[in-house]
């Protein structure tokens, strides 16, 4: 394992990429606009496939809704109204008509897709057993963890229909925020092998072989860029606050992004590859930016 020091706005910082040589990560080329005021729990937004409009969770009615907007934060609207808290990724199907979220409507925390057209709602995930953080493939399954099947977290894959699940991770401690890559084969997922300290992984989409991305710091909700090429994660070293990092998949080279002092968590790329949107902040006084890059 080899490490560098650099600094990264909040002070020096040391990474440790398993695998090749990262250096001195480079600061990214963009503009900065912050979509969303803080104040009302804004948060984990997702783009629908077309690239026209975000979703994302909301306390703006007092519980957490599913809400969109335009890209650049015009005409926020509630999706979808529930008596329950319905939350985390709002990850949409790959024709934007359907979508998968967390929500505690059944008592505790489980999957659910949302056909938008109609407003059914259909429980996908086993409803005894804690469940979280989907992300719905190209290959049209659904990823997320869960609290069953042994350990503290483990991700399973199911289909939209709920059927055919199939645990992935059977590791100590937990394994959470799946995300698929591109082509829907592989999920990058962050897990702590028990030591409550978080690394990137890869692993094919059946859990039969995986590998680290990072070997220190602490890294976790990571996000594919659209080319495959590398992820978006929020990443934290020592006692400085998370911040959006990008990694190539080889673990080769590390990028910043410009972001906002604090903790900034939960990035997501746009389907063209052109923006990051992402939160800033914690709890009801979150709010989302969006990073766009320089042509």
């Amino acid at each position: 394992m080899l490490r560098r020091e650099f600094v990264a706005g909040l002070g020096a910082l040391t990474l440790g990429v398993a695998g090749a040589r990262a250096g001195i990560p480079t600061k990214v080329a963009g503009s900065l606009t912050r979509l969303t005021p803080p104040g009302t729990g804004d948060n984990r937004a997702t783009y629908l496939p077309d690239g026209t409009a975000l979703l994302f969770a909301s306390k703006r009615t007092g519980r957490s809704q599913i809400w969109s907007m335009e890209r650049d934060g015009r005409n926020p609207r509630r999706l979808h109204e529930s008596a329950a808290n319905d939350y985390g990724r709002v990850a949409p199907s790959p024709d934007g008509w359907r979508l998968c979220f967390s929500s505690d409507r059944s008592g505790q925390n489980a999957i659910y897709v949302l056909d938008v057209r109609s407003g059914i709602v259909t429980l996908v995930s086993d409803p005894t057993a804690w469940s979280f953080g989907p992300s719905w493939s190209s290959r049209d399954r659904i990823a997320y963890f869960s609290r069953r099947g042994g350990n503290r977290l483990n991700l399973w894959t199911v289909s939209p229909d709920g059927s055919e699940s199939h645990q992935v991770t059977d590791r100590p401690g937990e394994s959470r925020q799946p995300w698929w890559s591109p082509n829907g084969t592989m999920l990058a997922f962050s897990a702590d092998n028990g030591t409550g300290r978080f690394q990137l992984w890869l692993a094919t989409a059946d859990g039969s072989s995986g590998c680290p991305l990072t070997a220190t710091g602490d890294w976790q909700q990571p996000f594919w860029s659209p080319d495959g090429l590398r992820l978006a994660a929020s990443a934290k070293f020592g006692d400085a606050g998370f911040q959006i990092l990008l990694i190539d998949t080889k673990g080769s080279t590390v990028q910043r992004i410009e972001q906002p002092e604090g903790d900034n968590v939960h990035p997501a790329w746009s389907p063209d590859g052109r923006s990051i949107v992402f939160t800033v902040g914690r709890g009801d006084g979150s709010a989302l930016w969006r990073f766009d890059f320089n042509s």
